[in-house]
């Protein structure tokens, strides 16, 4: 597999993670192998073979919310894939931009509308304050409630602190929440371009992104994972990655003691010896059977697949299941009668 320029066990200890002895709670990693069974599953006969609901017997996916198994199964990174990535009229420099500003909207149906993606290097502040402004003026109109935002990733701090950057650059208060976020990548398009472009790791790319105030952990790691996926880009999401407050948890469920290893760690370990994880627990775990409907180079469960839908959903069955805590989002069918349910 094509690491291109990464480095190799990136901000970890790759010593202590292949020496490391920890202990895990068996109850947990059979429900984490048969949550990432299950969860392909759903997507197969839902998105591959269409069919009708319902997709699972499983009551505590069936009626909740989770995440796909690959996140590039997600619709909003399709979005991303399609207009930005795999978008040939954009360059190099357009797709770090338009990648930074998707993740801070993470809403394809607000991007469509505005006529995203943009050419940041021929945009004016004339384009922003008169054409996507009359755009957004025109969706509250029309839906008042709409909301614009997903509801998926908690985007405070870049609307506070994004707007904050703004009030010192223009002297101005800028209310409408969409126009923060693109005249910030507007303003800063060749400080965000130029820190990528030099970054010697991925560490430092993540870094370089958790410079801009409002932008956290959780969110520098998205939008670095969001870059791989450019075929310039000198990095993968293989060899590097952070661990969010949901992931934390999770890993908190899976290991019972950790051997001294930091949650990045774990995540590393887990992810090297997930097939001798599942030999010891008698697991069904054969990659080529459970993503027979991948091309035969993408069967592999990833560093990335880890953090994304092994860690941090682990911890929402986990606590449905075991705490008695439901996850926050419902999953909602679309026109089919549940009142039988």
């Amino acid at each position: 597999m094509n690491n291109k320029n990464d480095q190799l066990f990136c901000n970890v200890r790759e010593m202590k993670i292949k020496t490391a002895k920890p202990i895990l709670n068996e109850t947990v990693v059979r429900e984490w192998f048969y949550h990432q069974r299950e969860r392909t599953s759903i997507y197969y006969k839902k998105e591959i073979l269409n069919l009708p609901p319902f997709w699972t017997d499983d009551e505590i996916l069936r009626n909740y919310k989770f995440v796909n198994t690959k996140r590039t199964w997600d619709k909003e990174t399709k979005w991303l894939l399609k207009n930005v990535i795999s978008n040939d009229s954009l360059s190099y420099e357009n797709k770090i931009l338009n990648s930074f500003l998707f993740r801070v909207i993470n809403k394809s149906e607000t991007l469509n509308e505005l006529n995203a993606p943009f050419d940041f290097s021929k945009m004016t502040l004339g384009d922003i304050n008169e054409k996507i402004r009359e755009i957004t003026y025109d969706i509250s109109l029309k839906n008042p409630d709409y909301v614009f935002f997903s509801a998926a990733y908690i985007l405070g701090g870049p609307k506070v602190n994004f707007g904050k950057f703004l009030e010192k650059k223009e002297s101005a208060v800028e209310k409408d929440m969409v126009i923060r976020m693109i005249k910030f990548v507007f303003y800063n398009q060749e400080i965000i371009v130029n820190g990528v472009k030099s970054s010697v790791n991925q560490f430092e790319v993540f870094n370089h992104l958790k410079s801009f105030s409002g932008i956290g952990d959780f969110l520098a790691y998205q939008i670095f994972v969001d870059l791989t996926y450019i075929i310039s880009f000198p990095f993968t999401e293989m060899n590097f990655v952070i661990s969010g407050p949901g992931c934390e948890r999770g890993i908190n469920w899976i290991f019972s003691n950790r051997d001294g290893m930091n949650s990045e760690e774990c995540l590393f370990w887990f992810t090297i010896n997930q097939d001798q994880i599942a030999e010891k627990y008698h697991e069904e775990w054969e990659l080529d059977k459970i993503f027979h409907f991948l091309p035969k180079e993408e069967r592999v469960y990833t560093l990335m697949d880890m953090e994304n839908s092994g860690a941090c959903e682990i911890d929402k069955r986990c606590r449905t299941k075991f705490g008695n805590k439901r996850p926050k989002q419902k999953y909602h069918y679309q026109s089919i009668n549940l009142s039988f349910l």
